[in-house]
């Protein structure tokens, strides 16, 4: 199977919430990328990290766990 026909299979998989987990785990990201530009954000870096890693699993897992 090629990859982009593995890429649609999973994606027509996904439900709403998938989406919603995926989303706000790629914010995240940016967040933490951008606290070396916020103090603010470097206060709370570890709990965006520790929710970004969490939503990140979640999303492999109903990725690759089907």
């Amino acid at each position: 199977m090629g990859l982009m026909k593995w890429t649609e299979k999973k994606i027509h998989g996904m439900t709403l919430g998938d989406f919603a987990i995926f989303k706000i785990a790629l914010a995240l990201f940016g967040v933490i990328i951008g606290a070396y530009i916020s103090a603010f954000v470097q206060q709370y870096i570890w709990y965006f990290i520790v929710v970004f890693v969490v939503l990140y699993a979640v999303l492999m897992y109903r990725v690759f766990g089907k």
